[in-house]
C-alpha cells in the first residue's frame, strides 16, 4: 500500500511538471498511457490499469488514486475538491466557503458567508460536540452533549439549550418556548400567550390564544389539534387506530380502522381519493387520476406527468413533461434494466438517453450529442453521482467507448491494453499489454502499421515510404531528400 502511494505521488509530480503542449505520447498499455490534444489544451494520463488517472484541461487539474483518493483543482473557478475513501472523507473549497466531513458527517467543519453578510464557522463531532464561531456574536455557541449546550439556529430551532440531557431541555422558535424535564416525558410551554403542560404519553395540552389548541390522552390513542395558519382554520382528531379526521377550508380527510379505509377530498388540488386499504387499493379522481391494485397494477396521471407499474417490481414507468423536453423512464426489476429518454418539445431541441443493464453496462447520450458506453456498471444504474463515478467507476470499466459531438471517438479494452481512437481525422489502433504487439495509425497524409513495435512494419507519407524487417527500416521511395519535420519514426 505504501509503495503504491509513493509511486502515485511520483507520477503526480511528474505530470504537473510536464509541459501541456508537448507532442510526446507515451503508450505502455495498461501500465502507463499519456494522451494529449493540443487543439483542446487537454492532457490525459492513465497508469497501473484503473488505479491512477490524471487530467489537465487549461486551468483545471484532476488526479485520482483509485479507490483511495481523488483531487480536483480548478483555478478559473477558484475551486478545490478532495475525497478519501469516498464517502468517508470529503472536502470542498470555493471562493466563499469551505466544507469538510468525515465518517458520513459524524465529524464535519464548514466555513462560509451567510446571506453574503458575515462569516461563520461550524464544527460538529456528532453526537458530542456542536460549535459555531460567527462574526455575528449572537449566533456563536458551544455545546457538549449531553452535559451542556446553548445552540442557536440549529436543527430547525431558533435556540436549543440542554443540561444533562434528557434531564433538562429548552427549545425556542420565535417567542414560543418549550421546557422539557426527563425529555420527552415531562414538559410545559410558555411565551407570547402560549401555555401548556405534558406528562407523556398519559396527558398533555398546549394553547396559544385563538391560533392553537392541542391535547392528547394516552398518546397516540387520542390526539386533538386546532390551529389557524394565515387566517385558515384546520382541525385534526385521531382515535387511533379506529378513526381520524383532518378538516380545513381546502381539505377533508377521514380514516377508519387505519389502514383499511381512507378518504381524501382536496378542494385546492381538485382531487378525491379512496384507499381500501392503503396502500393496496387506491382510486383517485379529479385534476389527477390514479388506479392502484398493489402489487399487480398502478397508473397515476396528472397534468404534466404519468407513472405506474405492472407486477411490481417487474416493470415501472414514469413520464414527466418539463419546460423544454419530456423525460420518460422505464425500469425492469427495480434497477436491473432502466431506460431514461429525453425528447424535446421545442423545435430544434435535442434528444438524450440513458440505458443501463445492471451490472453489465451503461449507455448515455446527452442532449449535446456526446455518447458514452461503459462495461461493467455496478453503481451507475441506481446510485449515480460525479464523486462516486470518479472515485470508483474506473475499477470495473474494463471496456469504454466515447464519442463526442464533433465526431471524434475513443474505445478501450482492459484499461488501454487494446485501444482505438479517432481524433482530428487521425485513426489509431494499438494492442499493447505493456509490450507492443500491434499498432496502426492512419491519417490523410500518412499511415503506419507495426507488429511487435516495428519487428515488421510499414509506414508511408507524401515524402517517404518505408518497410521494417527485424526492426531495420528499408526506404523504397523518397519524394525529397528531407523528411517532413515531426514524422514519427
Amino acid at each position: 500500500m505504501m509503495q503504491l502511494f509513493l509511486f502515485s505521488l511520483s507520477i503526480y509530480f511528474f505530470l504537473i511538471s510536464a509541459p501541456v503542449f508537448s507532442e510526446e505520447v507515451v503508450n505502455l498499455g495498461p501500465l502507463l498511457n499519456i494522451r494529449e490534444y493540443g487543439s483542446r489544451e487537454v492532457k490525459e494520463v492513465e497508469a497501473l490499469g484503473p488505479f491512477i488517472t490524471y487530467q489537465r484541461e487549461k486551468q483545471k487539474k484532476e488526479f485520482g488514486l483509485h479507490p483511495f483518493f481523488y483531487l480536483l483543482m480548478d483555478e478559473e473557478k477558484d475551486l478545490s475538491e478532495f475525497e478519501f475513501l469516498y464517502p468517508i472523507v470529503t472536502y470542498k473549497r470555493s471562493e466563499e466557503s469551505k466544507k469538510f466531513q468525515m465518517l458520513l458527517y459524524l465529524l464535519s467543519y464548514e466555513s462560509g458567508l451567510k446571506e453574503g453578510k458575515f462569516r461563520e464557522k461550524d464544527f460538529t463531532l456528532f453526537p458530542l460536540i456542536f460549535a459555531r464561531k460567527s462574526e455575528d456574536s449572537d449566533r456563536s455557541f458551544f455545546a457538549f452533549f449531553p452535559i451542556y449546550g446553548d445552540m442557536r439556529d440549529k436543527f430547525s430551532k431558533d435556540e436549543i439549550e440542554f443540561f444533562l440531557f434528557p434531564l433538562f431541555l429548552r427549545t425556542r422558535n420565535d417567542k414560543f418556548v418549550n421546557y422539557s424535564f426527563l425529555w420527552p416525558f415531562l414538559g410545559y410551554y410558555t411565551g407570547e400567550g402560549q401555555e401548556g403542560f405534558r406528562f407523556w404519553p398519559f396527558f398533555g395540552y398546549r394553547k396559544r390564544g385563538k391560533t392553537l389548541k392541542e391535547d392528547f390522552i394516552l398518546w397516540p390513542l387520542y390526539v386533538s389539534k386546532h390551529w389557524v395558519y394565515y387566517g385558515k382554520e384546520t382541525d385534526y382528531l385521531s382515535l387511533f387506530p379506529f378513526y381520524s379526521t383532518f378538516r380545513s377550508s381546502e381539505r377533508e380527510q377521514n380514516t377508519y380502522l387505519w389502514p383499511f379505509f381512507g378518504y381524501l377530498r382536496d378542494r385546492e388540488k381538485n382531487i378525491e381519493r379512496w384507499d381500501v386499504p392503503w396502500p393496496i387499493l387506491n382510486i383517485t379522481r379529479g385534476s389527477k387520476s390514479e388506479n392502484r391494485f398493489f402489487p399487480f397494477y398502478a397508473n397515476e396521471k396528472g397534468k404534466t406527468y404519468e407513472e405506474g407499474f405492472f407486477l411490481w417490481p417487474l416493470y415501472r414507468y414514469e413520464t414527466l413533461a418539463l419546460e423544454d423536453f419530456v423525460r420518460t423512464r422505464r425500469d425492469f426489476l427495480l434497477f436491473l434494466y432502466s431506460d431514461v429518454e429525453e425528447k424535446p418539445i421545442l423545435e430544434g431541441g435535442r434528444e438524450g438517453r440513458r440505458i443501463s443493464l445492471w451490472p453489465i453496462f451503461t449507455y448515455r447520450r446527452d442532449r449535446d450529442g456526446n455518447k458514452n458506453f461503459y462495461m461493467f456498471s455496478l453503481f451507475e444504474p441506481f446510485l449515480s453521482n460525479k464523486r462516486l463515478d470518479r472515485n470508483y467507476a474506473a475499477l470495473w470499466r474494463i471496456y469504454q467507448w466515447r464519442r463526442s459531438k464533433d465526431g471524434s471517438w475513443f474505445m478501450s479494452f482492459f484499461w488501454n491494453t487494446i485501444r482505438f481512437q479517432n481524433e482530428e481525422e487521425q485513426l489509431e489502433i494499438k494492442v499493447r499489454p505493456i509490450i507492443p504487439l500491434f499498432s496502426l495509425e492512419s491519417s490523410e497524409n500518412r499511415s503506419k502499421i507495426y507488429l511487435l513495435g516495428g519487428f515488421l512494419g510499414y509506414r508511408s507519407s507524401e515524402y517517404e515510404k518505408t518497410i521494417k524487417l527485424f526492426y531495420i527500416p528499408i526506404s523504397f521511395f523518397k519524394k525529397t531528400e528531407e523528411v517532413k519535420e515531426g514524422f514519427e519514426q
